[in-house]
This record gives structure tokens, C-alpha cells and sequence, in this order.
């Protein structure tokens, strides 16, 4: 089938769903329609403030999370769960505290909530594929290549040169430049992260931009019900780890998030069937707990200090419930009232318009303040000059360079189509 006619049948089936009544909700307070509405899902393609909340936090977790990674104390677990401390450090990294700082969750947010937005605007039929990947192209390529530059100019600055008691992540992660790295980390085509390390995950938004109509085609798939296609996907996230092949596992979670937007009505029907409820605020605060408890799968199945190889299947097992976990974080961002209301707040917001310029320049300021304090500083020295600096300089490195790059995106996708692209 046609791209375009298997988006529009998709779409005329949805519509047909989502004006379905539904007994369910009859005895409560809303119909399906308004929580549509409160939940701001909106079919003409447009931004959702929510959403871009829920990205400003993840990159303020990713910044935190980086932070704390300067104390071999906390960095040890990344290298061997078995390695942890007791005390504080146990809790903050075994237990659902872990959320606070924790980055490789983040970013798994990061690929369900790009899946969504990206997908969404294709069901409501405003994509145009010359404009949008022009558009989108224009939108990461020229921040990642200042981002580049950036970090480049800063390491020149504060070189890095870590003593040997440094933390293993920070000395792992953080190494001398590269004229390769360099060159890696421009193109995101092989291995890129060597000089910015936050860049490894832009690999697969590339891949996974370019790809989107792959993506649009499957989630819309008449051929295998929606929530087998839930399934498999946390599948491949799970069998991923056992194979350690971050494409797979990345692209999974890609692919989650344009399943939401293509089931969009399943979703809408859960938060119709919670918000019907008596104590709708009370079951948003347990679908929370749900999620908290998933995203933290990982670090449960190692609080009790078991061996657990990266391919056994209880590690596996807890990679796709933290995928799981993820979907349920956006969900909650998409149509909880209470959560809405914290995303839609004015900080908030201003974090999630600069999610992107945030994510691309905090971890070389981390890593200099670190060394700048001797290589070892002691975690309360580096969140008060790292975080700020970081804020600041997400500030500037967005007016100077992410909206130019989104104005540019604008133009160009408005020669190449008839109307103006909002996919990208």
C-alpha cells in the first residue's frame, strides 16, 4: 500500500475509534473527547508543550546525571554493579532515587518521546518528505557541529588530562581529542561520542529521521494488531541487550513512540478509563509509581549484588521493562492533569524549548569543571559551578545557534513544499 494511502487509512480508522462511546467513562467526569482535549493531543500537527517539558527534564536529568558520574563512588556502579558502596550511594543507585540522575533512562525517554512527535504530524497528513528532511537535517546537523566546535575549544582550554584517581566514567568518556573523533562526531556516521559523548545517541536520530516513512508504514500496519507490535518492540529492546547492539535497541524504542502516535486511541482509552475513575488522581500517582518502578528495572534486578552478565536474560528482561517504563513517563507528560500542569510551567518550558542546545553542551562544562577543580572535586563543587554554567551557556548557544538553525529549517521546508512542514 501506497505511503500516503496507508496513512490515510490509518487515520479514518482512528477517527472511527476515537468517536466510539465509551460506557466506561460515563459514570465519571469526562468523555473521551475531553480528556482529548485537556491532554492538548492535537490533530493539526502543532507542538505539545507537555512534551517539550518532558524533554527539558530529561535534559536536566542527563546534566545531573553527568554530574554525579565525577565521583568514582557513583561512576563504579556503571562499570560493575557488584562494585557499589553501602550506604547513600547503595540508595541512589539501586533504588527508584536513581531517577534523579538517571541519564541512560533519560535518553531512552529522549528516542519514545522523537517516535511520537515525529510520527504524529505523518497520521495527520502535514508531512512532506523533501521538506521534512530538509528540515529536519537543518534542525541537527548545524547545533551538532557548533556543539562539536564548542567542545573542541574547550578542551583546548582546560586539556584533558585526568590523575589516576579520577573517575573511571569521566576518564572513559571524556579522552583527548581526536582529529577522528572530531570528524566522527561531525558526520555521526561511525562511533561518534569521542569528543562529545551525549553524540552517540544523535547517531540514531539521524537514522532514525531518515527512516521515519519505514517507521510511519510498520506502526500503521493493518497486517499485525497494535499491541503485538507493542510487544515486539520491548522484545527487540530485550533481545538487543543480550546481543549488545545499541541500533537495535535504540531504533526499538524509536519505534514504540510512533506506535503510540499510530495508537494513539489506545491511549487516549487508558487515560479515559483513569480519569473515569473515582480517585483519578490517586490512579495518575500509581500509574507514576508503575513507571518509576520500570524505568529503575535495571538497578533492581542488581540491588541484591547477583552476577548477572549484560546477556542474561534477567538483564535483558529488565532493559525492555525499562522501555516499557519510558512509554508510560510520556504517556503521563501526554495526558496526567497533574503532570501537565508541572510541564506547562514557565521554567519548565524554557528548559524544553532548549532540551536540544542543553544536551549538546553541558558535558564538556562538567567535564572542565571537574579537572578545573583537580580531577577529583568533591559533588557540591561541581553542581554549583557546573550546572549553572551549563544553563548559561545553553542560553547563548541556543539564541546564537539552534533558533538560526530553526528559522533556516523553516525557510527551507517552506520552498519545498506548498505548505509549512511541522514534522521536523
Amino acid at each position: 500500500m501506497p505511503f500516503r494511502d496507508a496513512v490515510t487509512t490509518a487515520r479514518y480508522e482512528a477517527a472511527l475509534t476515537v468517536t466510539q462511546p465509551l460506557r466506561i467513562v460515563q459514570r465519571g467526569r469526562h468523555s473521551r473527547d475531553a480528556i482529548a482535549r485537556q491532554a492538548g493531543r492535537r490533530g493539526d500537527g502543532r507542538r505539545l508543550p507537555t512534551l517539550d517539558g518532558l524533554r527539558g527534564v530529561a535534559a536536566l536529568v542527563v546534566l545531573v546525571h553527568h554530574a554525579l558520574l565525577s565521583q568514582p563512588v557513583l561512576a563504579a556502579p556503571y562499570l560493575d554493579p557488584r562494585s557499589a558502596e553501602d550506604g547513600l550511594a547503595w540508595w541512589f543507585t539501586f533504588t527508584p532515587l536513581h531517577l534523579v540522575w538517571a541519564g541512560t533512562e533519560a535518553v531512552f525517554v529522549f528516542f519514545v518521546l522523537s517516535g511520537l512527535v515525529l510520527t504524529l504530524p505523518a497520521m495527520t497528513g502535514l508531512l512532506r518528505l523533501r521538506a521534512y528532511y530538509a528540515a529536519r537535517l537543518l534542525r541537527l546537523f548545524p547545533p551538532v557541529w557548533a556543539a562539536v566546535l564548542f567542545t573542541v575549544a574547550v578542551a583546548l582550554v582546560v586539556p584533558r588530562v585526568w590523575p589516576a584517581d579520577a573517575s573511571w566514567w569521566m576518564v572513559a568518556m571524556t579522552p583527548p581529542i581526536t582529529a577522528g573523533g572530531v570528524v566522527a562526531d561531525l558526520t555521526l556516521l561511525v562511533a561518534p561520542g569521542a569528543t562529545n559523548h551525549v553524540l552517540w545517541s544523535l547517531q540514531w536520530e539521524v537514522v532514525f529521521s531518515l527512516l521515519l516513512p519505514v517507521f510511519v508504514l510498520v506502526a500503521v500496519s493493518r497486517r499485525v494488531a497494535w499491541s503485538h507490535k507493542i510487544a515486539a518492540a520491548l522484545a527487540a529492546v530485550g533481545a538487543a541487550a543480550v546481543l549488545d547492539n545499541i541500533a537495535v535497541s535504540a531504533l526499538a524504542m524509536f519505534l514504540l513512540g510512533s506506535l503510540m502516535a499510530a495508537g494513539r486511541s489506545h491511549v487516549d482509552y487508558a487515560a479515559a478509563v483513569i480519569e473515569g475513575q473515582r480517585r483519578p488522581t490517586l490512579c495518575w500517582a500509581l500509574v507514576g509509581l508503575l513507571a518509576a518502578v520500570l524505568l529503575s528495572a535495571y538497578w533492581l534486578v542488581h540491588a541484591p549484588g547477583w552476577d548477572l552478565p549484560a546477556e542474561h536474560p534477567l538483564v535483558a528482561l529488565a532493559r525492555a521493562m525499562q522501555a516499557l517504563g519510558a512509554c508510560l513517563v510520556v504517556a503521563i507528560a501526554w495526558f496526567c492533569p497533574g503532570a501537565r500542569k508541572v510541564l506547562s510551567a514557565t521554567v519548565v518550558q524554557w528548559l524544553g524549548a532548549r532540551s536540544f542546545s542543553l544536551y549538546l553542551v553541558h558535558l564538556p562544562l562538567v567535564s572542565a569543571t571537574v579537572l578545573v577543580l583537580g580531577g577529583t572535586p568533591p559533588l557540591w563543587a561541581v553542581l554549583l559551578i557546573a550546572v549553572p554554567a551549563a544553563l548559561l551557556c545553553t542560553a547563548v548557544f541556543y539564541r546564537l545557534v539552534e533558533r538560526p538553525s530553526h528559522r533556516l529549517a523553516r525557510r527551507m521546508a517552506a520552498r519545498l513544499s506548498a505548505e509549512p512542514v511541522r514534522a521536523a
